[in-house]
């Protein structure tokens, strides 16, 4: 997949190593706060919003993961691809882990042999000294995917064998839960893979060319065609965020200030931002099938028949470490990776109050699933939400026409893309054996509840427009959202009704 990404300055890995040892002594302090911060549950979210609603400023600006109007979710520095010489040997396991490997043979996970070799041959490696933002981040990425594939591999062999999971490693050996937990409390993160670590700080450059960047994933569970698209799917998606993070910051500001042009135009790029972030992941995520190939290490702990009571974390330390007595309980539960985690998702929920809808605790932000997130994503969309209900951008968006125009184009986008993730979820063979879980029907019937409930507010909001007052060409548009909300909404009431799970109806296919 071609994407033009942001370049950034790269380092060697010998470099930010030295460069990393040398800040231990400066770092330790800010490493024993963020352990305590952990312990405690602070999210790092104690900060109040900026009073201005235009305004936004990282929490942590030396994180590999801020939010900009430059860069959008995009990490601040290109991903580390190669580990440091000092974890030769996770690089190999990481190396050797994929079911298919590039070079055409099968690795460990294929053949179920991973998690001997973790136990027999990974050490447990020392990352007090481990201060730079890229190599943490690395080993953030790193680790999170050891510990998903070691935990969750007995489960994938299972479903390879008899399209059943069977149960999950219940206890994470400490020469993967240690550093992980050292290395989540050090960036404020959950010790679990998470979306951004999987897709946004998981790729490389193989070719820059004029006509653009050539890029593939970095770690890879499955190694197959469709966990790929999945990967630079969503790098590539998330090259429009920086439009999507300026539309919404000047949609704010011009609520607040009461300028109507300028909440007009912002509410348009925003539109067309996610018009972009549609074609790009409705062209990326196509083959549900081979999906199921690697959808299995996704899995969270929590609320996972996989797991009946969580994950324990072995915490032995290694020698001479000095923070070892204020680990967390060995006992946790995380959620997993999803689409609806996509901060994209999270962004456009908070922006134009769609949480409001379902107070049941529909996805993907009133799961908790946003304090699980980087933690400048964390602040930025707080920001957002903060501001949005206090300027109350749905109802002054439905105030004047052509604003209610351009916001029902905008509720437009973003049902398209709930909708898709969606149908993906309903859909994926990964999910057929799971149609019997209460825990999986109540899950899927609260999104699909959500999703209707999206529709709704699409029809609503144009019943709401004086059509009179608007251009042909708008008139038209909004009319077209407005029937396509329609066939999304009376296809969702139906499928509610239906005692047992059906295929999607053809008329469904909307977007």
């Amino acid at each position: 997949m071609a994407a033009m990404l942001p370049r950034a300055r790269v380092l060697g890995t010998a470099s930010l190593l030295n460069r990393s040892k040398r800040g231990l002594a400066t770092g330790a302090a800010k490493h024993q706060a963020a352990l305590a911060s952990s312990i405690s549950g602070a999210d790092g979210l104690a900060q109040p919003p900026s009073k201005s609603a235009d305004t936004w400023t990282n929490v942590e600006p030396g994180s590999e993961f801020t939010v900009t109007r430059e860069t959008g979710f995009l990490p601040r520095h290109e991903p580390l691809a190669v580990l440091p010489s000092y974890f030769e040997k996770l690089e190999e396991l990481l190396d050797e882990m994929p079911i298919h490997k590039g070079d055409g043979t099968h690795g460990l996970l294929h053949s179920g042999r991973f998690g001997e070799r973790i136990e027999r041959e990974l050490p447990l490696y020392d990352v007090d000294f481990v201060f730079d933002s890229r190599i943490l981040a690395a080993l953030y990425r790193d680790y999170a995917f050891l510990a998903s594939a070691y935990l969750l591999e007995p489960c994938d062999i299972q479903f390879r064998l008899a399209r059943n999971y069977g149960l999950a490693r219940r206890i994470l050996p400490a020469n993967i839960a240690r550093p992980l937990q050292t290395i989540a409390a050090r960036l404020r993160a959950q010790p679990f893979l998470e979306h951004s670590s999987f897709t946004l700080y998981n790729y490389r450059r193989t070719d820059a060319s004029a006509s653009g960047d050539t890029i593939e994933p970095i770690r890879r569970f499955s190694g197959c065609d469709a966990e790929r698209s999945y990967i630079t799917g969503h790098v590539a998606a998330a090259r429009f965020t920086d439009r999507m993070v300026q539309a919404a910051l000047e949609l704010l500001g011009g609520a607040r200030a009461d300028d109507r042009g300028r909440f007009d135009r912002a509410m348009q790029r925003y539109a067309g931002a996610m018009r972009e972030v549609n074609g790009v992941l409705s062209r990326a995520l196509t083959n549900s099938g081979e999906y199921a190939s690697f959808r299995t290490y996704l899995s969270g702990t929590k609320s996972q028949p996989m797991f009946s009571a969580g994950v324990i974390y072995e915490s032995a330390p290694y020698a001479g470490a000095h923070v070892a007595s204020a680990l967390p309980a060995p006992q946790h539960q995380f959620f997993g990776v999803a689409q609806s985690s996509n901060p994209i998702a999270s962004l456009s929920t908070h922006l134009f109050q769609l949480s409001q809808l379902s107070p049941q605790g529909a996805l993907p932000c009133a799961d908790g699933i946003d304090h699980l997130r980087p933690q400048n994503f964390r602040a930025f969309l707080t920001h957002i939400a903060a501001h949005s209900s206090t300027d109350r951008v749905q109802s002054y968006a439905l105030r004047s026409p052509a604003s209610s125009a351009h916001y029902v184009a905008a509720l437009d986008q973003v049902l398209a893309y709930r909708f898709r993730q969606w149908a993906n979820l309903r859909d994926s063979v990964h999910l057929h054996t799971l149609r019997a879980s209460p825990a999986f029907r109540n899950y899927l019937d609260v999104q699909t509840r959500h999703i209707r409930d999206i529709a709704e507010l699409v029809l609503r909001s144009r019943a709401n427009t004086d059509r009179e007052m608007l251009a042909p060409a708008q008139r038209a548009a909004t009319d077209a959202a407005a029937h396509r909300a329609e066939i999304v909404r009376r296809s969702l009431s139906r499928i509610l009704e239906d005692a047992e799970p059906a295929q999607l109806p053809t008329s469904m296919i909307a977007y």
